[in-house]
């Protein structure tokens, strides 16, 4: 019975890990779990066939977008490393933050529509 459940496991574990596209957490790449943010981990679109068809000057605005989302996530973990951490600037850094993700993603949809009309 113990042979047939742990069999059973490792098939079931088998399965759901192909399923995720080989990943570990299931964000194909450093996700939210490991403090990142799912668009500048390996696999994410700035990497792949997007830069492609893209202005130079929106490939550097999308590059800009990202070293500020980045050094935002650092003063996060800055704040959040120390004994006592001031949650209201986590707070503000975290809504900058996001601001900052949602002009990139508004950038990207709207370079999309624009190649592909």
């Amino acid at each position: 019975m113990k042979k047939l459940l742990l069999a059973g496991v490792l098939v079931l574990s088998a399965v759901s890990f192909a399923r995720m596209g080989g990943t570990t957490n299931g964000y194909m790449g450093n996700g939210m779990m490991n403090g990142g943010s799912r668009m500048m981990s390996t696999g994410s679109h700035m990497n792949g066939g997007m830069m492609m068809n893209m202005s130079p000057e929106l490939r550097q605005e999308m590059q800009n977008d990202m070293i500020k989302m980045q050094e935002k996530q650092l003063e996060i973990r800055k704040i959040m490393n120390t004994s006592n951490p001031d949650m209201k600037k986590v707070e503000k850094l975290n809504n900058e933050l996001y601001q900052i993700k949602a002009d990139h993603m508004n950038k990207m949809h709207q370079n999309m529509v624009t190649v592909n009309q």
